[in-house]
């Protein structure tokens, strides 16, 4: 079972004083069968006059907090050592129309649970274009592992990895349409598509561990933020899906938290009063501690 380092540092340098700020943070991790967080800690400059953590409706856990002295320089890191394994897919899997009825006949708490990420949200809503793209990997009574699957490769295959070609925000058919886009709009196609098909699926915040290109060594913090999905499969649970890479999420996935869309999960978010122009800069390192294997 590997074990990571992950340090996620965000610094915003602004030109004009900032005389208050509100801010939402998703950097506090969440603890799931697969993975164990051994420790964890977490830096805010200048110090919160007031913080608060809680649990948000997905079971995340979420800081509000603000800072109230006059600052043009405001500074979050977090860092932590974690372990992570892979789970074992499902041997089989129903038609994913049979999922669909389960769904929306749901009794146990799981099921429940589950048929609220198999709607339209904010950031991963669809149109008929998106549909039918979906179709072409779901057809008539093959199991929804298969179906899945096969959609995550295509997503791969038909998109090109392109930082910069989308806003934050960029719609599923907007993303279907130009064919390119970073893990965040992959993720929400993904999800576009399968809740077309009225199946439940959640976006995943986490990081990726990476490799520097052959022979070159890796720059401490030259990774970032990852995006994937997770699809339920009744009596089996949630299985990851990497569109973006296209591989099921597994021992080099670390999540921190989970929702219906990047909307949910954002790293940070606020509102500030002043600091006109700003500078924005975000550094990801992820390094394996060490491999008891």
């Amino acid at each position: 079972m590997p074990v990571y380092q992950i340090d996620h540092e965000t610094v915003y340098d602004y030109s004009l004083p900032v005389l208050f700020s509100n801010h939402l943070a998703h950097l506090l991790p969440r603890e799931v069968p697969r993975q164990h967080w051994i420790s964890h800690r977490l830096e805010i400059e200048p110090f919160p006059a007031a913080k608060q953590e809680r649990l948000d409706i997905f079971g995340n856990r979420a800081l509000a907090f603000s800072v109230e002295e006059e600052h043009q320089h405001f500074r979050i890191q977090t860092s932590g050592v974690v372990d992570v394994r892979a789970e074992d897919p499902p041997k089989t899997s129903p038609p994913w129309e049979d999922v669909v009825q389960q769904i929306e006949h749901a009794h146990s708490a799981e099921e429940l649970d589950a048929s609220m990420y198999a709607f339209p949200s904010p950031f991963a809503n669809f149109d008929d274009s998106v549909k039918n793209y979906a179709k072409k990997s779901f057809t008539a009574g093959r199991p929804l592992f298969e179906c899945a699957s096969e959609l995550m490769t295509r997503i791969y295959t038909d998109c090109y990895y392109t930082p910069g070609a989308t806003r934050i925000g960029a719609m599923p058919a907007e993303i279907l349409r130009g064919r390119k886009g970073v893990c965040q709009d992959f993720a929400h196609l993904m999800i576009g598509c399968l809740r077309s098909l009225h199946l439940p699926c959640r976006y995943i915040s986490g990081y990726l561990r990476t490799y520097p290109p052959k022979g070159e060594k890796k720059l401490f913090g030259s990774d970032a933020s990852h995006a994937w999905v997770s699809v339920f499969f009744p009596g089996h649970g949630w299985v990851e899906f990497d569109p973006t890479n296209n591989i099921l999420g597994g021992s080099e996935h670390i999540i921190i938290a989970w929702g219906r869309d990047f909307g949910d999960v954002s790293p940070l978010k606020g509102v500030i009063t002043g600091g006109g122009p700003h500078t924005l800069k975000v550094a990801v390192n992820v390094d394996l501690k060490n491999n008891p294997e």
